[in-house]
């Protein structure tokens, strides 16, 4: 009893050990940026510029995730105009209009431009540039149900106002990590578009 017991133990160490290395030291790549500040509570970054392949789904932020991420994985997995497969990066990102439908976003990798950029076939899909800015960006863990991510909102909104931090742009939720990981482990961020005197 004592041996199976010791193994387990083994076993879930090796399982915990394999699940931060993943996450802290395999990661993707992803935007490059500068803090600017850090806060109490958040931190303000800028940007570089990139482009992204966005499509615009119906859903909730957690179910739009899932529908936008399936079209655009089929994107950089080769049905673009190159038929090629191009390597996932981070973050995936979600951003909510004003009509409770969601941009999906996947950061494109960073040799490509826009014009070396294989295009999609799926005509559901945009590729855009998005100019380097500055953001108050705000990171959480555990799963970005929506729930969690309306909850984690309201905090961030509230830490800004008293800052006196102003908002330019809608919140975007920025999700780093496959489902795989132990929630723990996960990476969530909230970005928002700011203005530079943060006045």
């Amino acid at each position: 009893m004592k041996i199976w017991i010791v193994m387990l133990s083994l076993v879930a160490i090796l399982f915990v050990g394999w699940q931060i290395w993943f996450a802290l030291l395999i990661g993707v790549k992803e935007p490059s940026y500068n803090v600017v500040e850090k806060k109490d509570g958040y931190e303000i970054r800028k940007y570089d510029s990139y482009i992204i392949a966005q499509t615009h789904v119906t859903g909730t932020p957690e179910i739009a995730a899932n529908k936008g991420f399936k079209i655009l994985a089929d994107y950089i997995f080769g049905n673009n105009t190159e038929q090629i497969s191009m390597p996932m990066t981070a973050p995936v990102l979600v951003e909510e209009d004003k009509k409770k439908e969601q941009d999906v976003s996947f950061v494109m990798p960073f040799k490509y431009t826009l014009k070396t950029l294989p295009q999609p076939e799926d005509k559901r899909i945009k590729i855009k540039k998005k100019e380097g800015k500055l953001f108050a960006a705000y990171r959480f863990t555990w799963y970005p149900d929506d729930k969690r991510i309306e909850r984690k909102k309201k905090k961030f909104v509230a830490m800004l106002k008293r800052d006196k931090i102003k908002m330019i742009s809608p919140i975007i939720l920025a999700r780093y990590n496959p489902p795989f990981i132990l929630p723990f482990l996960m990476r969530n961020e909230l970005l928002v578009e700011i203005k530079k005197s943060g006045k």
